[in-house]
């Protein structure tokens, strides 16, 4: 279950959201609407700022579109907050499995056919969309397809992977990324540090988001890890050799993402074919041991083993 008091204050969207509100105003928000941008860049948090604008908007403590935050006291907040908001519903991944299953969709489809409350907008969130499974993918189809009068869909898709072509077609695409400047001073918002202090200056040679780096710092500072000493190549034999990736599987994705970056960083210094067919194999075998649940670990040691020397 989210925790929503991390999606409190909103950074880097103020353009998109002036847009939304636009659209809102004029009675021209798409009802089935696709936020596409790679992972980590905040594209749930402004789909949530979005919707809490809308709920609470005749709320005593409504959002304050001034300064992009949510008032955790208003009264729409705190019922998304209990899972009890009429108007809301949101489907993510769920803790320990793979993809989004089809009874998420059929729970959905049976809420979606209820009237909304007060006769307000009802919005339903379908985060990391491209996770869907086949059979989801197929309801989730059905259920966007002619949706009823105030019924508002959002989905959420980490463009590094593909989403089924019939649902992306059936929604208005808004595309959203940050610079690697914008990226960063995202960050010393948030974190209110420089960015280029914490971190060895190779990260910044490959496109980390915000997400990432948060998640790096946090992960840093629970593990005592030194990140300006560090680079991609030693913080994943650190990781590999410390078979860190058995007890936190959330580390998953990041080090799938150094080992892209190791790879990238490599064929650019030798445009060696034979380092480039290293990296495309690996991209493949990660895909591929991702879609079906393989052993990470023999994956992790394979690669271990092909740059401990280098």
């Amino acid at each position: 279950m989210n925790n929503f008091n991390n999606y409190l204050k909103l950074y880097g969207y103020e353009k998109f959201f002036s847009d939304f509100k636009n659209l809102l105003t004029a009675n021209n928000l798409p009802q089935k609407i696709l936020i596409s941008g790679p992972r980590g860049i905040g594209k749930f948090t402004f789909v949530f700022h979005f919707i809490n604008y809308y709920l609470s908007n005749t709320e005593v403590d409504r959002y304050d579109d001034i300064n992009f935050k949510i008032n955790p006291i208003n009264k729409s907040f705190k019922l998304i907050s209990n899972s009890s908001h009429p108007n809301f519903h949101i489907i993510s991944l769920r803790e320990n499995k793979k993809n989004i299953e089809i009874d998420q969709i059929r729970k959905i489809i049976k809420d979606s056919q209820k009237s909304s409350f007060n006769n307000m907008k009802k919005f339903i969130i379908i985060d990391n969309a491209e996770l869907l499974n086949l059979n989801a993918a197929n309801a989730t189809l059905k259920l966007i397809e002619e949706p009823t009068d105030n019924l508002y869909f959002f989905l959420i898709h980490d463009n590094s992977k593909k989403i089924l072509e019939t649902i992306k077609s059936r929604c208005i695409t808004y595309k959203k990324n940050f610079s690697q400047d914008e990226t960063l001073k995202i960050f010393n918002y948030i974190t209110k540090s420089n960015p280029r202090e914490l971190f060895n200056l190779d990260f910044f040679k490959y496109y980390f988001s915000i997400g990432d780096l948060l998640f790096l710092i946090d992960f840093a500072t629970k593990n005592n890890l030194d990140l300006k000493s560090n680079n991609a190549k030693t913080l994943l034999i650190y990781l590999i050799s410390n078979k860190i990736y058995k007890n936190d599987s959330s580390i998953h994705l990041f080090m799938f993402k150094l080992i892209q970056c190791y790879f990238y960083e490599i064929f650019i210094k030798t445009k060696n074919t034979v380092r480039y067919n290293d990296y495309t194999s690996f991209i493949k075998k990660i895909n591929y041991t991702t879609k079906y649940n393989l052993d990470f670990e023999s994956l992790f040691l394979e690669f271990k083993d092909k740059i401990l020397y280098e």
